[in-house]
């Protein structure tokens, strides 16, 4: 979170993607209803924005909104919303636990879990799963 303003609860704030984001570098400008407010002890100044109908945290520091407590300290409970979605590689075990259901979507970036998109260099290839037009014999 690198700016934010609120005026009557409306808010603008400006959210910088991380050095190694896959998508368009600079900042991306929310404009929304400021929720909350709070210190979190991972990820600083932390502040969650209703942006439509999702509630967007934005955090002074890189975190993964991995402990439930985390969530309370925004007005969340997630046992009363109907999705969460995080940028995580896996649910971490609170999370699990509170999960109905889940998801993984590959995407690119830190955690991306889509092995055969990765840039492998340095291998010597044949290398199971990544190469899988071959015959054991051809070993």
């Amino acid at each position: 979170m690198t700016a934010a303003s609120a005026r009557s609860g409306k808010c603008q704030a400006t959210r910088c993607r991380p050095p190694e984001s896959w998508c368009a570098p600079g900042p991306v400008l929310l404009e929304g209803t400021l929720e909350a407010v709070a210190d979190d002890p991972d990820g600083g100044r932390v502040a969650s924005v209703r942006v439509g109908g999702l509630s967007v945290f934005l955090t002074s520091r890189r975190m993964q909104y991995r402990l439930l407590e985390s969530y309370r300290r925004l007005g969340v409970d997630v046992a009363g919303v109907d999705v969460v979605t995080v940028k995580i590689g896996y649910l971490e075990p609170e999370l699990f636990e509170a999960a109905a259901g889940w998801m993984l979507a590959l995407t690119p970036g830190g955690v991306d879990q889509d092995l055969l998109r990765l840039p492998y260099t340095g291998l010597t290839r044949l290398i199971f799963p990544l190469d899988r037009d071959f015959t054991p014999e051809g070993l």
